[in-house]
């Protein structure tokens, strides 16, 4: 989970589940496999999130894998987003499928407060790994990876839809 807290791989839906599963197979305990799963996601979440922060706008752009022109396009939006609405929108997207990768490389870029960052990462984790391991533990057995993965792609394709219409009607796009 280290690692899929820095660059994302594998993914942590996957690796959720699988616990989940081998949690209801007796193989693995519950409480520690949230916890253990969540401070990984949240240590690779802050190793992101201080390199950012450290070497700014040429780290993030090569992670992020952007031109410089989309790439200020992006840091003016989500810039100006972060100052108006808070650290909501880290939290919400940490919990969003396909976006929270990119969560800890944003927040690094606008230089959010680093306690409070912090915390956010590890709760969001925490509810995260939470709620698929829960869904592992009971449909371990039952769920195709590429239904899941639908669902998964359904949700943030929806999330990113309202945030891109809250930044339209900002006038950030």
């Amino acid at each position: 989970m280290i690692s899929n807290g820095v660059i994302n791989l594998p993914s942590s839906q996957l690796l959720y589940l699988i616990t989940g599963y081998f949690v209801s197979t007796g193989n693995l305990l519950l409480i520690p496999a949230i916890i253990i799963g969540s401070l990984g996601n949240t240590i690779g979440n802050i190793i992101s999130y201080e390199l950012v922060k450290r070497y700014d706008k040429p780290l993030a752009r090569k992670l992020l894998m952007m031109n410089e022109e989309t790439f200020g396009k992006v840091h003016q939006a989500f810039h100006g987003t972060f100052q108006a609405s808070g650290m909501w929108w880290i939290f919400l997207g940490k919990l969003t499928p396909s976006v929270k990768a990119f969560i800890p490389i944003v927040s690094g870029l606008a230089h959010t407060p680093r306690r409070l960052t912090y915390f956010i990462f590890l709760s969001a984790s925490f509810i995260w790994a939470s709620l698929l391991i829960t869904l592992g533990y009971y449909f371990g057995e039952k769920v195709s990876l590429k239904s899941f993965t639908a669902i998964s792609l359904i949700i943030g394709l929806t999330i990113l839809f309202v945030v891109y219409k809250q930044l339209k009607k900002k006038g950030l796009f």
